[in-house]
């Protein structure tokens, strides 16, 4: 009796199959040069680190799928439903093959079309990508003992203990492996053998890898081969390495950007003299060439270097557009003399009823000391007029700087600099009790700087600790000096052996030694918020404001940090997101009252376009504690290089 209903439900549930097979394709059948839209989702994790690594993975993903012609045709009609089963047969083992690049070898791709009653067709697409697979790997250096593998083994599955198996992630694995040796006295490795074997129980990727080390060898004496007229100390001040060290090619790509910073030479080529080769001694060959010629560039460029705020109600809409025109003119002399002029004009169109306008034209000179190795000169001139949130400013400087090294990473400068201001605001009573409308400045700056990042506009990794001090003498003002000092600590840190997810931070504190805040000018109080402070608030209005003047007050001390998670999508671009906070201290006055002091919040997120000088970086900043009327909702900030 079971038997026979088991055989009855199975011959309904076989029938009702029929039925749908018959009703699908019947209709089908009707339809004509139909056309199809596409659904598509993906798995995500659950875990918050997981899924911010799983929505960039997924961004690259959905970026590969658009390029496939089940995408690119969806709105063009088809003639059949065969033809439509013909092309997602063939994108997805395309999809799949993308998937492998990205390091998902267990992904799971599934499509269904679908007819709904009215005859529209949806194709429905799922991919789970499941669990991105580890990278392990052994490698075999043919031509060392066994203890020369075990020990270069082991820094290699601690370097890149973490890596995953995408292409590009193992790519990037072998060329770091010989970029290592290239660091550790090997000029020549060669990957012999590379090969990838898939566990796809284990979720494992395994490379075997065999590398020729060839000789390890250490640098030997350096010919200079350049022109007529040049000091041939001048190049070997600049080298960084010395004659007897190890072998190591980031020492001679730093040779070369020493170098050709000098602004001297046109071509800089370093390269071993295999040829000439003794024992473990290899000579070097630094050959240099002089471009005769004057360059000139000559620029234009429109962008939002102050206060992009999109409210009109805004207190902080002074100062939103810059037109910046840059000159550069370089003599590449023969005499160690390398001196580059560059020459800053920079608008701002104001309201029409403002009838100021900011500008600024700056000339800087620098050059390289000849006698002191990594040492420069910088000579600088300028006048500009600013109105800012706070007050309007016209100014004519003299500076010169001198920085020169201590070690390869600690840094030291001394400055000079002549002063002439004039400073104005609509708020008269701040005058009449501060200072006199114009005066005078002497300033003589000190810093040191020990950098151990790895780059100077785009760090992914290493700490930068700066310290400055400056003495201000002031006439017409309302005190005669000034002592200043910052201090500021950055870090970046990689999540990966590929840094491709950074983690950085920075901490800032600023402050002025005087007595009374009434009696420092204006302009040399210290304010937070903008392009390199707090992001969500305007230039100098992460700051309390005086009650009745809606303006703010400044004060002797400033505290800021930034965090930022640094993520990059690809070789040109990235996105991050961003946490500033920023107090202003000591900025209690006797003739006026301000706001209850507190902290000034923000976050974030931005864009970064990678180039050869740097990040663009775009970014939109939100104020956590916003001033309704005097904070924007929103800021908007464009620059070169990151925040910090």
């Amino acid at each position: 009796m079971v038997e026979i209903k088991e055989q009855v439900m199975l011959r309904f549930l076989s029938l009702g199959f029929i039925l749908l097979v018959v009703d699908v394709f019947g209709r089908s059948d009707e339809l004509r040069d139909f056309s199809y839209t596409i659904d598509l989702s993906m798995k995500k994790d659950n875990s918050i680190l997981d899924e911010v690594a799983e929505l960039i993975s997924e961004s690259e993903i959905r970026s590969e799928i658009k390029k496939l012609s089940v995408f690119a045709q969806q709105d063009k009609p088809v003639n059949s439903m065969t033809a439509l089963n013909d092309r997602l047969s063939k994108d997805m083992v395309i999809l799949n093959k993308d998937l492998h690049q990205f390091g998902y070898y267990n992904a799971k791709v599934k499509y269904d079309i679908r007819i709904d009653e009215d005859n529209s067709v949806k194709v429905l697409i799922k991919i789970d990508t499941k669990n991105k697979f580890s990278l392990n790997f052994s490698t075999k250096f043919v031509d060392q003992d066994k203890d020369f593998n075990r020990h270069y083994s082991e820094i290699l599955k601690n370097k890149f203990s973490l890596a995953k198996a995408s292409m590009s992630e193992i790519r990037a694995v072998i060329d770091e492996t010989l970029i290592l040796l290239k660091n550790s006295g090997f000029y020549s490795p060669e990957a012999r053998k590379k090969k990838v074997f898939i566990d796809y129980d284990n979720n494992l990727a395994f490379l075997d890898l065999e590398i020729v080390c060839g000789k390890n060898v250490n640098f030997g004496e350096t010919e200079i081969v350049a022109f007529d007229g040049i000091d041939e100390q001048f190049i070997r001040n600049r080298l960084k390495w010395d004659q007897g060290e190890i072998f190591s090619a980031d020492k001679i790509n730093s040779s070369v950007e020493e170098l050709k910073n000098t602004q001297i030479f046109s071509v800089v080529e370093i390269d071993p003299v295999d040829s000439k080769l003794k024992g473990q001694s290899l000579p070097m060959r630094v050959k240099v060439n002089e471009d005769k010629k004057h360059m000139l560039d000559i620029g234009l460029m429109y962008q939002g270097v102050r206060n992009m705020n999109f409210e009109k109600t805004s207190q902080a809409t002074k100062g939103i557009k810059s037109i910046i025109a840059k000159i550069s003119w370089t003599r590449l002399n023969a005499f160690g003399n390398g001196e580059k002029l560059t020459f800053n004009a920079e608008g701002t169109p104001m309201k029409s009823s403002d009838k100021r306008v900011d500008y600024a034209f700056e000339v800087i000179l620098a050059q390289p000391d000849v006698f002191l190795k990594n040492a420069t000169m910088e000579y600088g001139a300028s006048h500009r007029q600013e109105l800012t949130n706070v007050f309007f400013k016209k100014s004519e400087c003299l500076n010169f700087k001198y920085t020169f090294p201590l070690t390869d990473v600690l840094f030291a400068g001394i400055g000079f600099s002549l002063e002439d201001y004039y400073v104005n605001s609509s708020y008269k009573k701040f005058f009449e009790q501060n200072m006199s409308h114009y005066y005078k400045a002497q300033s003589i700056p000190i810093s040191l700087i020990w950098d151990q990042t790895d780059s100077l506009l785009n760090p992914t990794s290493g700490f930068r600790l700066e310290g400055k001090g400056t003495w201000t003498r002031l006439t017409g003002a309302g005190t005669n000096s000034l002592k200043s000092y910052s201090f500021a600590f950055s870090y970046n840190h990689p999540l990966d052996n590929l840094k491709k997810n950074v983690v950085a931070f920075r901490v800032c504190r600023k402050g002025i030694f005087s007595s009374d805040i009434d009696q420092i000018p204006i302009d040399k109080r210290l304010y937070g918020g903008g392009i390199n402070s707090v992001r969500g608030y305007a230039n100098q209005m992460a700051t309390e404001m005086v009650k009745g003047a809606e303006v703010t007050m400044g004060g002797k001390a400033l505290t800021e940090f930034n965090v930022e998670y640094r993520r990059k999508i690809n070789s040109d671009w990235g996105a991050i997101a961003f946490f500033d906070g920023a107090k202003v201290h000591n900025n209690k006055s006797k003739y006026f009252e301000i706001e209850k002091k507190r902290w000034f919040f923000s976050v974030g997120a931005g864009m970064r376009y990678y180039t050869s000088i740097g990040p663009i970086r775009v970014d939109f900043a939100f104020p956590l504690n916003r001033r309704k009327g005097v904070d924007s909702k929103v800021q908007f900030i464009m620059g070169l290089g990151q925040s910090f």
